[in-house]
């Protein structure tokens, strides 16, 4: 190669290093604003969250403000013992609306008919029965709700077991004295 060749060889060299630098600035540049409108879009984001989470529990609070309304009415009435029935009706209004409202938001009462199950039940109390079925609920003692699904309180119940045998009591009441 001659001097000229080199030289024209490493013009177009500069030029496609200068070519290859201004794409490099162009990346650069757009990878900023790809960087910008992603912190711009995470700070949206936890915003209209935030915004959101504000926006239900102010919708929750507004429909349990009446329910607040309807027990200061109610304790507002009850004078005397004979007003006790129309309490005691009033009051039973007061919970099933409260229970509607939180119906309306997603909570449910577990159903605690038939069989214990132990992720949506409590075992509060323990019967020896045998004119049932071993780990039949006998009753609610507290109600267990799920909301949107999921169990936020088991429901506390009072189920069957098997009689332990005569035997067995009989040797647990001589350990006990």
């Amino acid at each position: 190669m001659n001097q000229n060749e080199l030289s024209e060889e490493n013009k177009q060299l500069k030029e496609k290093i200068a070519e290859l630098e201004n794409q490099l600035k162009e990346i650069q540049n757009a990878a900023r604003i790809i960087k910008a409108a992603f912190e711009n879009y995470k700070l949206d984001v936890d915003r209209q969250i935030r915004d959101a989470t504000k926006s239900t529990a102010l919708r929750i609070v507004k429909a349990l403000i009446p329910i607040l309304d309807d027990f200061k009415r109610a304790f507002k009435y009850y004078d005397s013992d004979k007003d006790l029935e129309k309490f005691k009706l009033g009051v039973e209004k007061i919970y099933e609306k409260l229970l509607k409202t939180l119906e309306n938001e997603g909570l449910r009462i577990i159903d605690a008919s038939g069989k214990f199950d132990p992720f949506n039940h409590e075992a509060f109390e323990k019967e020896e029965r045998d004119d049932v079925e071993e780990y039949t609920i006998l009753e609610v003692i507290e109600d267990g709700y799920t909301f949107n699904g999921q169990v936020v309180k088991p429901t506390k119940v009072r189920v069957a077991i098997k009689p332990r045998k005569k035997e067995e009591n009989a040797v647990n009441d001589q350990q006990n004295t």
